[in-house]
Formats: C-alpha cells, sequence, structure tokens
C-alpha cells in the first residue's frame, strides 16, 4: 500500500482513544502505539520525512498497513498496548533485555501449597521473586537456612501421601502431602517468609527469642539450642541486605539513563528501609524516544510482569503521561501509586546513590564497546572497507562425506556474537561440493533480503566466508548476480591468510592483531554452529531409519526408548526383557524392536 492510500485511510480513522498497530509487507505487526486522539496520533507519522527521527523514518519506510482498535478510554488503551506488545512482540517497541541470566529466589504463591526454590526463569506475573543474586553460593546457602527456618515443601510435585517423608522427621517440611497442615496455617508461613525476604524480621526475633528464653527456663535445652541457631541464622541473612535506611521506606528507586543506541534502566527496591532487590536492565530506543517518553514505557512495561508495586516510585525523569500512568497503577493495584522526584533530603540522596550506580555500570559497558568499536574501526581500515562494519556476517559448511550437508550463517553485531541473529540452511540435495552450497546459501540469504523477510534484515556490513581464494570468487560470483554490494573476505584456517574477490595474494596480518582475532572468533563460531546442525541432522536421520518403520513405535515410544537406553545403539544391544520394561512398551513392541535388529528369536 502506497503512502498516499495510507494517508486516505486516515481519513476515516476516529478522533477517539485507542491503539493502532503498523505492519510490514508481510502483514507482521511492527510498532504499537496508544492515543488520546487516534487520528492525530497516527498523522503525524505521515509528515514530511525530513522532520521525522531517523528512526521513525526507517520504521515507516517498511510500514505497509495499519489496523486500530477504539477503546473507552486512555486507560483502557494503556492496557491494551501493553497487552499486544507481549502477544506481537513488535520490532519497533521497546524491549527490555534485563539480567535474568541471574538466578532468582522464587516463591510459588499461585499453588495450594507453594514452594520455595532457585530459578532462573522469566517472571510468570503471578509467583512473587526475590533477587537477582548474583553470588549463586550465597543464594544456596540463603536458600538452605530459610528451609530450616520455613519448612515449606521442596517436592516439585505434591502428590497425596498415605505417610510424610523424611524432611517431616527431619522438621523441614511441614507434610501437606499427607494432609498434617491446612492451607490457612500453611499460607501464614508463606506469608511469613515474604515479610521476612522484604527485611521484616524484628518481630520473629523477637518471638524466637522468647521461645528460646521459654525452652531454656524449662530445661528443653535440645530445642533451646535449635532456637538459637535459627535466631542466628536470621541475623546472618540479614546481613546479606545491601543497605539499611533510618527511614522504614516502602518505594522503588527508578533511575533511566538514555543513550544513542542504548539505555539503561536500574530499579532499586526498598521494603522496610532495606534494599531487598535490583533490576539491571536495557532498553533500546528503536524510535529515539526522549527520556520522559522512554520513563513511561517502561514503566508500564515493568510494572506489566511485575506485581510487586510499592505506594511511591521515585524516579530520576518525570514520566511522560505522569496522571495516565498513576491511574493505571492505581487500577493495577487497587491503591493509589505516585511518581515522584525529591528535590531535596534522604530520598533525594537515595536517587543519587541509584544514578550512581547507573553511570557505574553504563561506563563499564560503554568503556568495553568502545575498545571493540577500536577494533571494528581498525579493521575497517587493514581491509579498506566503506564503512565501519557493525554487522558482520560470516558462513561455513559440514557435511560428512556428502551426507546431510548444512550451511551456518552467524552474526556480530558490534563485534559480539548476536545469536538471535544466526540462521541456518539444510541443502536442497546432499553435496560433497562446498562451493556449490556456498553459492546456494548465499543465493537464498539475499533473495530472503530481498523480499524484507525481517529474519534476514538488516543486510550485513562485511561477509566472512571460512575458506580460500576458491571460496570468495564463488560467492563473488552470487553476490553479483543479485547485485548485493558488501565487502566480502574469507578466511583461510591454515595459515590464517584473508583474501578478497579477484585478488590471488593474500593480505597476511600479525597473529596478535585484534581484527585477526575478531575474525577468527567469527570464523570458529560459524565453524561451531555449522557442525551441531550437521551432527543434529545425522542423529535425527539414523535415529528416523532405525525406530520410525518399526510398527507399533510412535514419537513417545521412541523417546521412551531413546531416554531409557541413550542412543540406538544402546536400544540394539538391549535385551528383550530390557525393552519390555521401558515404560509404554508392551512384550508384543519389544519383540518386533528386538527382531528388528536381531533377526526372528528362537521360541
Amino acid at each position: 500500500m502506497t503512502s498516499e492510500e495510507l494517508k486516505a485511510r486516515l481519513k476515516n480513522v476516529p478522533l477517539q482513544p485507542g491503539v493502532y498497530m503498523y505492519k510490514d509487507q508481510s502483514g507482521q505487526v511492527i510498532y504499537v502505539g496508544k492515543a488520546k486522539a487516534l487520528r492525530n496520533r497516527m498523522r503525524s507519522y505521515f509528515q514530511s520525512s525530513e522532520h521525522l527521527h531517523p528512526k521513525v523514518r526507517a520504521m515507516m519506510a517498511r510500514v505497509d498497513d495499519f489496523d486500530f482498535i477504539v477503546t473507552n478510554t486512555e486507560v483502557e488503551a494503556l492496557i491494551l498496548e501493553n497487552n499486544l506488545i507481549k502477544a506481537y512482540q513488535p520490532r519497533y517497541n521497546i524491549d527490555l533485555r534485563d539480567d535474568k541470566t541471574y538466578p532468582y529466589l522464587k516463591i510459588s504463591i499461585a499453588d495450594p501449597y507453594p514452594r520455595v526454590y532457585i530459578t532462573r526463569e522469566k517472571r510468570d506475573g503471578v509467583s512473587r521473586y526475590f533477587g537477582p543474586y548474583t553470588d549463586v553460593s550465597s543464594l544456596k546457602e540463603t536458600l538452605r537456612l530459610l528451609t530450616t527456618l520455613f519448612p515449606l515443601r521442596t517436592c516439585k510435585t505434591l502428590r497425596p501421601a498415605h505417610r510424610p517423608c523424611l524432611n517431616r522427621d527431619l522438621k523441614k517440611c511441614l507434610a501437606p502431602c499427607t494432609g498434617e497442615v491446612s492451607v490457612e496455617d500453611y499460607r501464614q508461613m508463606v506469608e511469613q517468609i515474604i515479610a521476612f525476604l522484604e527485611g521484616d524480621s524484628r518481630e520473629m526475633l523477637q518471638a524466637k527469642e522468647v521461645e528460646m528464653k521459654a525452652a531454656a527456663a524449662d530445661l528443653e535445652f535440645e530445642k533451646a539450642a535449635r532456637l538459637r541457631d535459627q535466631i542466628n541464622a536470621i541475623h546472618k541473612i540479614g546481613e546479606t541486605q545491601k543497605v539499611h535506611l533510618q527511614s522504614p521506606w516502602n518505594l522503588d528507586l527508578v533511575g533511566i539513563i538514555v543513550g544513542e543506541k542504548d539505555s539503561l534502566a536500574l530499579v532499586f527496591k526498598i521494603r522496610n528501609g532495606k534494599i531487598i532487590a535490583k533490576d539491571t536492565i536495557w532498553l533500546n530506543r528503536p524510535t529515539g524516544q526522549e527520556e520522559a517518553e522512554l520513563m513511561g514505557q517502561f514503566l508500564r512495561r515493568y510494572y506489566t510482569d511485575n506485581t510487586d508495586i510499592p505506594r511511591e516510585l521515585v524516579v530520576n525523569t518525570l514520566p511522560a503521561e505522569q496522571e495516565l500512568l498513576e491511574e493505571w497503577l492505581q487500577g493495577v493495584t487497587g491503591h493509589r501509586v505516585s511518581i515522584k522526584v525529591p528535590q531535596r533530603g534522604d530520598k533525594r540522596s537515595l536517587l543519587e546513590m541509584i544514578m550512581e550506580n547507573a553511570n557505574l555500570l553504563w561506563k563499564e559497558r560503554y568503556e568495553k564497546d568502545a575498545r571493540q568499536q577500536a577494533v571494528l574501526v581498525h579493521l575497517s581500515k587493514v581491509l579498506k572497507l566503506p564503512v565501519v562494519p557493525t554487522r558482520i556476517e560470516c558462513y561455513d559448511i559440514s557435511h560428512l562425506g556428502g551426507q546431510e550437508t548444512v550451511a551456518s550463517m552467524v552474526v556480530f553485531t558490534d563485534g559480539v556474537p548476536d545469536s538471535s541473529a544466526y540462521r541456518r540452511f539444510k541443502m536442497k540435495q546432499d553435496q560433497n561440493d562446498d562451493f556449490a552450497s556456498l553459492r546456494e546459501t548465499l543465493r537464498r540469504r539475499f533473495l530472503q533480503a530481498q523480499q524484507q523477510n525481517p529474519a534476514f534484515l538488516p543486510e550485513p556490513d562485511l561477509i566472512v566466508i571460512d575458506g580460500g581464494l576458491g571460496q570468495v570468487n564463488a560467492v563473488q560470483i552470487i553476490l553479483a548476480e543479485l547485485g548485493v554490494d558488501i565487502p566480502l573476505i574469507s578466511l583461510a584456517k591454515k595459515n590464517e591468510e584473508i583474501y578478497q574477490p579477484q585478488r590471488s595474494e593474500p593480505l597476511v596480518l600479525p597473529r596478535r592483531d585484534e581484527g585477526l582475532r575478531l575474525l577468527q572468533r567469527l570464523r570458529d563460531e560459524a565453524h561451531r554452529f555449522a557442525v551441531e546442525y550437521n551432527r543434529q541432522r545425522r542423529t535425527r536421520r539414523m535415529t528416523s531409519s532405525a525406530l520410525d518403520h518399526i510398527e507399533g513405535v510412535g514419537p513417545q515410544r521412541r523417546r521412551a526408548l531413546l531416554k531409557q537406553f541413550g542412543s540406538v545403539n544402546g536400544i540394539r544391544e538391549a535385551s528383550l526383557q530390557e525393552l519390555a520394561a521401558v515404560p509404554s512398551m508392551n512384550q508384543s513392541v519389544a519383540r518386533r524392536v528386538y527382531e528388528y535388529f536381531h533377526g526372528t528369536i528362537t521360541p
């Protein structure tokens, strides 16, 4: 659809609150936004391109269609926008890349009898999470102490039982499996552990000390000693809290640093005057949002997935549409939530502390990026590239005697692996011809790009081939046929020589050259990725040929056999009795499997 056709459609868009969605040629949603008056907001994107931010201009060049949904209020539009962003994951909406690779302590409060355990999973929006923790050994010690203080269940699946397990005898579980504890009493224990992890341990300590003294007075010395150890454990866990403030505040501190490409958000959670958690979240700015707009979008995304929302948010910059945000947060929590930028006092000092932490993280990241950028600048000079290569793609071929021929495409963005952009190719026919396989791979890759397939965009600034002069010349022919004008080199393993098309003499860089080392990392990663895919294909083929044609062996039984014996060779070596003992197998199917590998069984 042309720009003029889109502008004509805009006349039919109402001046009501709602959500709009921009789509590309394939019909994929690439941006979701909300508006108080839909037509006015959407029209602002179709003004002269010279008045648009460069990133908005790039997005609008891909817009081929739009859709919209009218709502009754702005708050409804905000809620719908959040839901659609989560559903479509649009390319040009902000992306939260946080530190969820660090472990958390999770309490599965949605379960009738919740359990507490360590996880690295993405937050589910229902359970309670504490962390993240950078020291895993410390987290494990914390969990061990917690299970001593709070005897919640540790079993992954709660099943009714006639008698409890050993944990009940060790006083490490209340045995909900046998009905020895009611849901209400168990929930009370869960509330205690949540309060404790939020920093409220004073009442518990007082109660434990009174109980310990009473036990000692009654000459119950073993019980008193156990209580003493629990009190020491509470103090030990309390010592891990980073800061203990003078005032028992309950609030979140949110600081944002806005950069040209990426931005950083830091969230400190303060409960009962203690900093109990920190979230570090990197954001992109796909449409070049200003600081206030970015803060507003971040708060909406962050608190959509985070149910622990205090009554006060202290921020370093007020978000756009502050009142609308506060109204939405009140609807989510059931209580008023204020967003403030303190100008003086202790909260101002806290805000300065979080911004100092954010600046240190920013400096650490971008000093590393600056070193990497220097390597890329150096590489562009020695290779005489027209631009500093932001995106570099490397290709390699893998096969075993011409069987299961595959290719890999790995991507380094700003000098570091970008695994989400990796692609792999299965050749349309098996062949022991690397030149032909490379030509097929590059043809398919750039035809997809020319068809605007987002999985193959953007195109690279530099193409690297694992091989020598023959490989690089073979690929150059395909690029010329497709009209692709992108610098191309190959890296030969033996002497680490760099070849360029139509140049017989290679470029040889010193072994310690940082640019060469970057190319080696890229080449080795492409080789690893290709070999891994080839092995997967061969394993699948071997498994398929060995098991898929045996009558009665479907996907479930095949998985059970492989799980039990580890491989097809393990199945081949198993006895008839061992095969029949596998879950989901029976005697007749086990006999057919055995006969497939060994021939007819003699009675």
